[in-house]
């Protein structure tokens, strides 16, 4: 499958990466780049080889944002609106949903649109001296692309409402001594350290990473007893897939478990 704004890189240690292709304008996310996403999302999921995924942008950043040029095209407000419900259900949720772990390797600017794309992954790495922004309120906009939702939730409301009001620009140092992200990386070392990250969880229970995924988004807003059910369920299935067996196999045979490749029940 060919992409216009995407290059897809599957390696035979089952890591796919995702690299958003328009250099010469930052990565600006436009029409073409949503298209393309949610064209490999799908891919992702269904392709069993493919057990862990990096995302990251070629040349000088990750994302700078929604595309200008395309901001204000909307006949009215109803379209713009469902153009924005659009990408939610065909990009965003589904990265989020994807039963499979999403590394974010962030580098230069990662703004707006592309900030929230980012923290769509299950863990960030960036690069000490990225730039990243909610840099909507500039613009007079209000924050979309997710990030109202996954802001509270990765680092407080006051701490959400401070970023998304002045559009205050973090490095990547600062990001992750706030929460924002996970880690801040010499740049140098991102892109090596996500890979070993991503071969590490890719070399793990597939399943049972699929499912612990699942069932941690549906931790944040479940009770304790629904969380009871839904890790029983999640326990029932996974004592019957092939990883389970391999790893009790290798607990007593005293080695390291070989997992292989098991495909997760989509949520």
């Amino acid at each position: 499958m060919q992409y216009e704004t995407l290059l897809y890189q599957c390696d035979d240690d089952g890591v796919a990466t995702i690299t958003l292709n328009r250099p010469q304008a930052l990565n600006a996310y436009n029409a073409a780049m949503k298209r393309d996403l949610a064209a490999a999302i799908p891919r992702l999921a269904a392709d069993d080889a493919v057990r862990c995924i990096i995302l990251t942008g070629a040349g000088r950043g990750f994302c700078a944002g929604g595309d200008i040029k395309e901001m204000g095209a909307d006949a009215d407000a109803l379209a713009g609106r469902n153009r924005l419900r659009h990408m939610l259900a065909t990009v965003l949720m589904p990265l989020v949903r994807l039963e499979k772990a999403v590394i974010a390797a962030v580098h230069g600017p990662a703004v707006g649109a592309g900030l929230n794309l980012a923290l769509a992954a299950d863990i960030v790495l960036a690069a000490e001296d990225a730039v990243l922004s909610q840099i909507f309120s500039q613009v007079g906009l209000v924050p979309d692309t997710g990030g109202l939702y996954l802001l509270t939730r990765l680092i407080g409301l006051n701490r959400a409402k401070e970023l998304c009001f002045t559009g205050r620009k973090l490095s990547g140092r600062e990001a992750a001594e706030i929460g924002l992200i996970n880690r801040a990386l010499p740049a140098t070392e991102l892109m090596p350290a996500a890979r070993a990250l991503a071969r590490e969880i890719a070399a793990g229970p597939g399943a049972a990473i699929g499912m612990t995924k699942s069932l941690l988004n549906l931790s944040m807003t479940a009770t304790l007893e629904e969380m009871a059910e839904f890790e029983a369920f999640g326990q029932a299935v996974a004592l019957f897939t092939d990883d389970h067996r391999e790893g009790v196999r290798a607990f007593r045979e005293k080695r390291r478990p070989r997992f292989g490749k098991v495909a997760a029940p989509q949520a």
